[in-house]
């Protein structure tokens, strides 16, 4: 299945190719009590990055998508693995989820596509060592030194206290994704998708 393109404002905001994680699984509902200071992210944003693809434009981002077009993959059975704060240890980025089951096919799909998604937008290649991860939130912008120390003290506290779900969800789609048009609720939109093979 496509999702036609919005051409309003496509050649703003960073483009990415992701697993998508289905509303199903019901991640979403794991963040309904954050601390302040957070944005939860909603249903349709959750998503596992294969390659950030950054502000390269609608007509590379498309070149992207069509590199990886007949490149086979089998969806992907996961678990929550842990809770992480993700980049600076200090003030990071953002909080996620990590794979238990599933983490080692996750990674090699990154391995793999991440080459060939980049190289296709004009990217510098990435050599960072995988890390599949599924973001739940992320700070909210412009908090002062304080207020963010604050915040992340807060999130480490609630991670510890929240328990990693149980059970397994399917990845079974992947799909290119862009900034949405009004960032004010849902941060993503998917512009194009497609199945894996369910074997």
């Amino acid at each position: 299945m496509e999702v036609g393109l919005v051409e309003v404002g496509m050649e703003q905001g960073n483009w990415f190719v992701a697993l998508v994680v289905p509303e199903q699984a019901g991640l979403h509902r794991l963040t309904a009590d954050l601390p302040a200071g957070l944005r939860r992210f909603q249903p349709g944003d959750l998503h596992l990055t294969l390659a950030f693809l950054g502000a390269c434009g609608a007509e590379r981002a498309q070149l992207a998508w069509r590199a990886i077009a007949d490149q086979p993959q089998w969806a992907i059975t996961a678990e929550a693995g842990s809770w992480r704060a993700m980049g600076r240890p200090e003030r990071p980025s953002a909080y996620a989820l990590t794979l238990g089951q599933g983490a080692q096919l996750a990674a090699g799909l990154i391995e793999r596509w991440r080459p060939l998604l980049l190289e296709a937008a004009g990217q510098p290649v990435e050599h960072r060592h995988a890390l599949p991860h599924i973001t739940l939130a992320r700070p909210r912008r412009r908090l002062d030194p304080e207020a963010a120390a604050a915040t992340h003290a807060a999130m480490t506290t609630w991670m510890r206290a929240t328990p990693v779900p149980p059970g397994s969800f399917a990845l079974q789609e992947v799909g290119l994704y862009r900034w949405a048009e009004a960032r004010d609720e849902q941060l993503f939109a998917i512009d194009q998708r497609r199945r894996l093979d369910l074997g």
